[in-house]
């Protein structure tokens, strides 16, 4: 399950609206490509309405040029709502990590990947106080568990991102966790 040492990595972080699923894909682009010297694709779906419809993102991350835009053969696949399960449940394969926040997602085929159902909001809300983190809380958990890139680089984009303030230390906060539950 350690990734590290892999010339080729894809990832799709799922949801609806309003869940951070871009901005996620942002953020994992920016570490693996300004901190890490990867190259990196990146592609969004959403609907038109701002919150609550289908959004993902798809991350493809190599050592050499990538050449498509699109998740053929997910390493990795994050859900982080209901609605996002049964529209990437085809991207699954035998040996994808499938990271699945159990507080908003009730149905998952457990024989389909490898499963690791958590409640994600249950525990950015618990331990932070806000379920505005969910993401940030996924995405360092994958992070831990794979290795696909450092911990260092995901601080840094993060930090990057958020440079200061109330959601800066939030998300500082949540990435703490997220490691450590992994």
């Amino acid at each position: 399950m350690i990734y590290s040492n892999k010339d080729h990595f894809e990832m799709i972080i799922s949801g609806v609206g309003g869940q951070g699923n871009v901005s996620s894909g942002i953020i994992i682009g920016e570490a693996a490509s300004c901190y890490e010297n990867k190259f990196v694709t990146m592609t969004c779906t959403y609907g038109t309405e701002a919150r609550g419809t289908f959004a993902k993102s798809d991350i493809l991350i190599g050592k050499d040029f990538v050449d498509f835009y699109e998740c053929q053969s997910p390493d990795v696949i994050l859900v982080l709502h209901k609605k996002a399960y049964p529209k990437i449940k085809d991207k699954i394969l035998e040996d994808t990590i499938v990271v699945v926040n159990k507080n908003e997602v009730d149905q998952v085929n457990m024989n389909l990947g490898e499963i690791f159902s958590l409640p994600f909001s249950e525990i950015a809300f618990q331990e932070i106080g806000s379920k505005q983190v969910v993401n940030m809380i996924a995405l360092a958990f994958i992070v831990e568990k794979t290795k696909f890139i450092r911990n260092e680089s995901l601080v840094n984009a993060v930090q990057n991102k958020y440079a200061s303030g109330q959601i800066a230390e939030l998300n500082r906060k949540a990435l703490e966790v997220g490691f450590s539950i992994a």
